[in-house]
C-alpha cells in the first residue's frame, strides 16, 4: 500500500524523467529505479543491463507495445541476451511497466499529431530544445566491451570541470584590511559632510540677520549751499549732518525676531546631523546584510558543485543515471548567478556607504557587526513620550510662537514715529565780513493715514497660525511614528518567529535529513539532501532578507526619534544567529 501511495505522489517527476530516458534511449525501469518505484529484484538487473548494452542495442519496448503481455514478451525475447537473472526480475519489471505505459501510451510515434501524443515534449521553439540526447556507449565499434578507463572517460567528457568561482576582493575584503565600526563611519561623515557644512552656514547667515537686525541706520553728511547769487552773493554754505533715531525699542525687537530663526537654524542643524546619521546608519546596515548574503552565496556555490562532483562519482560506479549531474550543473550555474549578484551587491553598497560619508573614493575595508545583532525593543507609549519632548520639527514650530509674537509687538510699535534730527553748519557770505550760521531740524512722520493696520493684522493671523501649526506638526509626526513603529514592530516579529520557528526548524530538518542519509542512503536519495540544502538556503537568504528589514526600521524610527544612538532606544533583545554551514 506504501509503495502504491509513492508511486501516485511521484507521478509528475516520473513522467518528465520518463521523457529524459526516452531522450537518452536509457532503459524505461531506470527512471524508475531512481524513484525506487521498482522492487530490489528489478534493480538488480541495472549492472547487467550497463555491461551488455551499448549505443546501438538498447532493449527498449517498442511503442506499439502498450500492453503488460506485450511488454512481457518483450523482455523474454531478451532473456538469452541478458541470462537467467534477467529472467528472474521479469515479473518486477512488469509490475512497474503499467506506470510507464500508461504514461506514455500518446507518444506511439512522432509524426504530425506529436503535441498530441506526447504533450511533455519540449516544443522546437524552445531555447535548447534542439540538443542532441546523452549518447554513453559501453562498446566498441567490434562489439567487445570498454575497459573501465576509458569508460569513466566518456562519462567525464559528459561533465567538463567547473570555472573556478568568481571572486571579487572588494565584495569580501580580506583580514589584512582593519576594520572600521559605525561610529568610524559617523566620524568620517561629521568632517565631510557638504550637507553639515551647508547647515553650519545657515547658522551664520542666521546669526548675521541678527547683527543686522538691531544696528540703526546710518547718518547722513554733506555739503549743502542756500540762497546763492543774493545780491551777487555767493550766499550761505557749509556742511549738513542728518541721523534717524528708531524709537519704542524697534531695533531690539527686529532682533529678537531674528534670534529666533537663528535658534532654529541652530535646530535645523542638529536635524541635518540626525538625517545623516540615519543616512550613514542605513548604508551601514545594508552592508552588513550584503556582505553576509555573499557569504552564503558563495558557500551555496561550494555546497552545488561538491554535489555535482558527488553525482558524477554515482555515474562513474553505475548508481545514478547520466542525465542527473546535469540537473546539479544548471543549479551549480543558478547559485554562480546568484555569487555574482551578491558580490556586486556588496561592492555597490560599499559605495553607497562611502558616498554617504562624503568619501566615494574610501577604500573598502572590513566592518564590525553582524545583521544579526540584538536590536532594541522599543515601546510604542515611550516612543511617543520620547517624541513630543525632543523632536526638531516641534521645536522649531514652537520657536514661530515666540517669535511671532515679537512681530506682533513690534507691529504695534512700527507707527510710532522715529525721531528725525538735522543739522546744518554754514558760512554767511550775503555781508562782509560775513558770519557762521547753523540751521538745526527735529521732527518724524505722523502717523494719520498709515498706522500700520494691515500688517498689524497679518501679524496676529500668523501668531495665530503658528500656535495651530504646533498641534498640526506633533499630530503629523504621531501619524509617521504610528506607520514606522507599525513596521519596526512587524518586523521584530517575523524575526523573532523565525528565530524559535522557521530557521530553527529547517536546520534541524536539513541535518536530519542529511545524517539519516549518511547512516541509511537505502531510505534517503541524494536529492533529497539537495533539496534539504536549497530550502536552507531559501529560508537562511528570506531571514536576511527580515533582518535588514528590521535594522532599516529601527534606523527610521530612530531617525523620527532622533536618537544619537539607536542601540540605546531600548533592551535589546538578541535574534537568532545565522548558521555557518
Amino acid at each position: 500500500m506504501r509503495r502504491h501511495q509513492k508511486i501516485a505522489i511521484n507521478v509528475l517527476p516520473l513522467l518528465i524523467v520518463g521523457c529524459i530516458c526516452v531522450g537518452c534511449r536509457t532503459p524505461e525501469w531506470c527512471a524508475y529505479r531512481s524513484l525506487r518505484c521498482v522492487p530490489s529484484t528489478a534493480d538488480a538487473s541495472g549492472r547487467n543491463y550497463w555491461d551488455n548494452c551499448s549505443a546501438g542495442q538498447m532493449p527498449v519496448a517498442s511503442p506499439n507495445e502498450i500492453d503488460s503481455q506485450k511488454t512481457k514478451e518483450a523482455i523474454q525475447g531478451q532473456e538469452s541476451k541478458y541470462g537467467a537473472h534477467a529472467t528472474q526480475s521479469t515479473d518486477a519489471i512488469i509490475a512497474a511497466a503499467p506506470i510507464r505505459l500508461a504514461a506514455f501510451s500518446q507518444s506511439a510515434v512522432v509524426n504530425d499529431k506529436s503535441k498530441q501524443q506526447d504533450p511533455l515534449r519540449l516544443p522546437a521553439e524552445f531555447p535548447g530544445a534542439e540538443t542532441p540526447p546523452i549518447s554513453l556507449p559501453r562498446l566498441k565499434a567490434d562489439g567487445t566491451k570498454l575497459d573501465t578507463k576509458t569508460q569513466q572517460e566518456n562519462i567525464l567528457k559528459l561533465f567538463p570541470d567547473l570555472p573556478p568561482l568568481p571572486y571579487e576582493a572588494d565584495a569580501l575584503p580580506d583580514d589584512s584590511r582593519a576594520a572600521m565600526g559605525l561610529e568610524e563611519f559617523h566620524r568620517i561623515a561629521r568632517e565631510n559632510h557638504p550637507g553639515l557644512r551647508a547647515a553650519a552656514a545657515s547658522v551664520e547667515v542666521a546669526h548675521g540677520a541678527i547683527i543686522q537686525a538691531g544696528l540703526p541706520p546710518n547718518p547722513n553728511f554733506g555739503y549743502e549751499a542756500d540762497t546763492v547769487r543774493t545780491a551777487n552773493t555767493p550766499g550761505y554754505k557749509g556742511v549738513y549732518l542728518q541721523q534717524t533715531f528708531i524709537t519704542a525699542q524697534k531695533l531690539g525687537l527686529a532682533a529678537e525676531a531674528a534670534t529666533v530663526d537663528y535658534a532654529n537654524a541652530v535646530v535645523s542643524q542638529q536635524k541635518t546631523w540626525i538625517t545623516v546619521q540615519a543616512s550613514v546608519r542605513r548604508a551601514y546596515f545594508q552592508l552588513l546584510a550584503a556582505r553576509r548574503r555573499a557569504v552564503l552565496a558563495r558557500v551555496q556555490c561550494e555546497y552545488s558543485e561538491r554535489a555535482y562532483e558527488a553525482q558524477i562519482k554515482l555515474v562513474i560506479a553505475g548508481e545514478s543515471a547520466p542525465y542527473e549531474p546535469l540537473q546539479l550543473r544548471v543549479l551549480t550555474t543558478q547559485a554562480r548567478a546568484s555569487l555574482i549578484r551578491a558580490q556586486q551587491d556588496a561592492i555597490a553598497a560599499w559605495r553607497t556607504l562611502a558616498a554617504t560619508v562624503a568619501v566615494p573614493a574610501l577604500e573598502p575595508t572590513n566592518i564590525e557587526g553582524r545583521i544579526d545583532c540584538p536590536a532594541p525593543d522599543i515601546s510604542y507609549e515611550s516612543a511617543v513620550k520620547r517624541l513630543t519632548a525632543v523632536h526638531t520639527d516641534l521645536r522649531i514650530a514652537e520657536n514661530l510662537i515666540s517669535k511671532n509674537r515679537t512681530l506682533v509687538t513690534l507691529a504695534d510699535r512700527t507707527p510710532i514715529p522715529d525721531l528725525n534730527v538735522g543739522f546744518v553748519l554754514q558760512q554767511d557770505y550775503t555781508f562782509k565780513p560775513g558770519g557762521n550760521t547753523y540751521n538745526l531740524s527735529v521732527g518724524g512722520a505722523v502717523p494719520v493715514w498709515n498706522q500700520n493696520q494691515g500688517n498689524r493684522i497679518s501679524a496676529r493671523a500668523e501668531l495665530v497660525r503658528s500656535a495651530q501649526l504646533v498641534t498640526d506638526t506633533e499630530n503629523q509626526l504621531i501619524a509617521k511614528l504610528a506607520a514606522t513603529y507599525g513596521i519596526y514592530k512587524s518586523n521584530r516579529q517575523m524575526a523573532s518567529s523565525f528565530r524559535s520557528d522557521a530557521l530553527s526548524d529547517q536546520v534541524r530538518a536539513y541535518r536530519g535529513i542529511y545524517q539519516r542519509y549518511l547512516t541509511d542512503p537505502s531510505g534517503i536519495s541524494f536529492n533529497d539532501v539537495i533539496v534539504a540544502q536549497q530550502t536552507v538556503s531559501g529560508v537562511l537568504n528570506q531571514y536576511l532578507d527580515i533582518l535588514q528589514a528590521q535594522w532599516q526600521s529601527t534606523v527610521d524610527l530612530g531617525e523620527l526619534l532622533q536618537v544619537d544612538d539607536v542601540f540605546q532606544m531600548g533592551d535589546a533583545v538578541p535574534v537568532a544567529e545565522i548558521p555557518n554551514f
